[in-house]
């Protein structure tokens, strides 16, 4: 029996609500640990930017999910199919609208805590009531996007190739790890002024990127199958949305090969750009040296992501295909 919408969304809210608290908890814990477990005025915008980029990782492929439930049809959305709507297509309903004006509420949240309570308990109130703002504006997303996809023409290619839908992703990455480690420049560890080129500073940062990468890698765990399914659905993507993968024989090479390559490979460049800062005198900002150590770490990101979402797509392809076939013997 396929399930009402009503009834669907109450095992959803559930099931999101657990997510965001596990995800926002996460990265605020690992922000208030880089700060050495402290949280003042000048951490709220960098707080308020970490919850932001939370809410737009949830709701970024909101729409193409809900396509393919529409299509599909495993959820009754008759609810939404009977009403006939021109969808409210507003940029500040966009993912990047929402993530702006999810900015500027964590922001004025966040502040308006400051005023009235101590610092210390801020960060507290906030791990406890932000991911529940998260979960009411998705919630209130849900059936905005809905209406669009019952109401879209489905003509628009979106993405060109998965090249360009992964630079998004991993610009967004790249965002939340900086906001996250940027505490540490206040950190003695990390005051690499005058001794880059050292044998502690180069495994320093080696570490660094090596745990940034990891947790982003456990990120990438997640299936996209059906999001790229729910954009076939609606033409923004196509079948050669990726018609193969970048370098094929390192992809085929056993992962703990890949990892020594990866490992070595930071090592010597972390230490030449080391050696490049000490030569020219440069005084860096720590982000902007992280940034140019993370280098080799974020190709390994990028890599691995295209590797995983191409298999995704290609089983997109598989049911999409297999959705048109089915839909073709029934007429």
């Amino acid at each position: 029996m396929i399930p009402d919408y009503l009834t669907f969304i109450r095992f959803q809210n559930k099931r999101n609500l657990l997510y965001i608290y596990i995800v926002t908890l996460i990265l605020l814990g690992f922000y208030w640990k880089n700060t050495f477990f402290s949280f003042s005025r000048d951490d709220a915008w960098l707080v308020s930017a970490i919850l932001a980029l939370v809410l737009y990782a949830f709701i970024a492929d909101l729409k193409a999910y809900w396509a393919y439930k529409c299509v599909v049809k495993n959820v009754d959305l008759t609810h939404f199919l009977k009403k006939k709507s021109a969808g409210n297509k507003s940029l500040f309903l966009a993912p990047f609208g929402v993530l702006v004006f999810g900015y500027l509420i964590f922001c004025a949240f966040t502040w308006a805590l400051l005023l009235f309570i101590p610092a210390g308990l801020t960060l507290v109130l906030l791990a406890v009531i932000s991911p529940l703002f998260i979960w009411a504006i998705f919630a209130l997303l849900r059936p905005v996007y809905i209406r669009q996809v019952t109401a879209s023409e489905r003509n628009t290619l979106k993405y060109k190739r998965l090249s360009h839908y992964l630079v998004i992703t991993a610009t967004m990455s790249v965002l939340m790890n900086l906001i996250t480690i940027a505490p540490l420049r206040h950190s003695p560890q990390f005051d690499l002024y005058g001794r880059y080129f050292t044998l502690e500073s180069i495994i320093t940062m080696l570490v660094l990127c090596a745990i940034v990468l990891a947790i982003n890698l456990i990120f990438l765990r997640f299936t996209r199958r059906y999001i790229f399914l729910g954009h076939l659905f609606m033409n923004e993507i196509d079948l050669t949305f990726s018609t193969t993968i970048p370098c094929q024989e390192l992809y085929e090479k056993p992962r703990w090969l890949r990892l020594v390559l990866l490992v070595s490979i930071e090592f010597i460049w972390s230490a030449l750009i080391a050696l490049i800062v000490t030569i020219s005198g440069w005084s860096l900002w720590f982000e902007v040296y992280f940034l140019l150590c993370y280098l080799p770490c974020l190709a390994c990101y990028m890599l691995h992501a295209w590797w995983k979402w191409h298999n995704d797509f290609m089983m997109s392809c598989d049911m999409y295909l297999r959705w048109g076939e089915l839909q073709s013997g029934e007429r």
